[in-house]
């Protein structure tokens, strides 16, 4: 009897995955299922590096069920490990935020409502790194977001996307297969927008990067606390229009603080990261905010 190839873990960045709302099955029972990106990748298993924020017991001791967010310099990765990764809850029980980690896992699409699609890792393996490990799996992400833009920009000057054309293009055909399945799901793909998440996750690496970051830093201490009272005040106007109990999505705050102050994505995680510490605010359900005032 044949063995099943393991999948191979993915390196992709917070903002591509979590933007996927496609899942494709194999073709038979036994075959992976796949979360597929709006550039492509069909990812079953992911590879990611990044800062760990924050680590909860949602369950209990003896039923755990942690949760964690885990963020690169796009995004944020939301993890999962219960009772049976006992290996894993032991790790994140020991693990006091803010460290670099790196996280292997399954990919997970979870859909609360009709109009609602969360991404999550279910944690295989969960350990502390050090930021030149970090520096390194951006620049793999970046080769793989750079490869699968370019195969998604030829993709967009075919009338009808074909994966054998791509393949002869020199595309791999796990890329070919899974663009194809994005064109016929996923509307007008920005490829602007994914060139400048390139771009800016490259800076990252640069060793001039973390003095200009330190700058920055520096610079914005006086702001800070605007920062965390606009975010608050918007979760304010966004939980007056909701009857959820678990508050307001995540990505739906984020992108209109983002919009309105013209910040970065890990400004933002900062601050939420912030907010909660000071316990002005709380994450009742993944993907969720609620404030605590």
């Amino acid at each position: 009897m044949s063995m099943m190839k393991r999948e191979v873990a993915w390196r992709i960045f917070a903002d591509e995955f979590n933007n996927s709302t496609l899942e494709a099955g194999g073709e038979s029972e036994r075959s992976p299922s796949y979360v597929v990106t709006p550039l492509g990748a069909m990812v079953n298993r992911i590879y990611v590096v990044g800062v760990l924020t924050e680590v909860e017991n949602r369950g209990t001791p003896e039923e755990p069920m942690w949760l964690a967010r885990v963020s690169d310099p796009t995004g944020t990765f939301f993890i999962s490990a219960g009772q049976f990764q006992p290996e894993v809850a032991t790790v994140l029980s020991n693990l006091e935020p803010p460290i670099f980690v790196a996280v292997v896992g399954k990919t997970n699409i979870y859909r609360p409502d009709e109009e609602t699609v969360l991404t999550s890792i279910r944690a295989e393996t969960v350990k502390e790194v050090d930021e030149d490990q970090r520096n390194y799996w951006i620049l793999e992400a970046s080769k793989g977001m750079k490869n699968r833009l370019e195969a998604s920009a030829e993709a967009s000057k075919m009338e009808e996307v074909s994966t054998q054309e791509l393949i002869d293009l020199g595309y791999d055909t796990k890329i070919a297969e899974g663009i194809k399945k994005a064109s016929e799901h996923y509307d007008n793909i920005n490829f602007e927008r994914y060139y400048s998440i390139l771009n800016d996750s490259l800076r990252y690496v640069l060793p001039e990067y973390e003095r200009r970051a330190e700058l920055n830093r520096s610079e914005k201490k006086g702001t800070d606390s605007s920062l965390l009272e606009t975010i608050t005040e918007t979760m304010k106007s966004m939980e007056s229009e909701t009857d959820n109990e678990d508050g307001v999505e995540y990505e739906e705050v984020r992108d209109t603080v983002i919009e309105s102050e013209g910040i970065t994505m890990s400004e933002f995680d900062e601050a939420v990261t912030e907010l909660m510490r000071q316990g002005k605010m709380r994450e009742p359900a993944l993907g969720y905010l609620k404030l605590t005032l």
